[in-house]
């Protein structure tokens, strides 16, 4: 086991899971934000510093938006929308 002696000072994960005929992050705009939240950190000089993974269930399947989580402050949002990513850029810029 190798630890990490660089980590980022944030961590997004993004849900874009997918079920058959049920609600689910996939159907929502979950994969949109996840692309559009790594531009953002591309475009932003972020790389490496901030880290965003798109990750299966997070427990909150909804038909309105995806969830997101951010660490290490451990911020959990829910029904998040492309119209939504204002708020979630200012948790980056934290």
């Amino acid at each position: 086991m190798k630890e990490l002696k660089s980590v980022p000072q944030k961590h997004i994960l993004v849900c874009v899971n997918e079920r058959e005929n049920e609600d689910c992050c996939k159907n929502v705009g979950g994969e949109q934000i996840y692309l559009k939240l790594k531009q953002y950190v591309n475009a932003n000089g972020l790389v490496g510093r901030v880290w965003i993974t798109r990750v299966k269930c997070l427990g909150f399947c909804n038909n309105v938006g995806t969830t997101i989580t951010i660490y290490p402050e451990c911020k959990w949002f829910t029904e998040v929308k492309e119209e939504d990513l204002n708020k979630i850029t200012e948790y980056i810029l934290k």
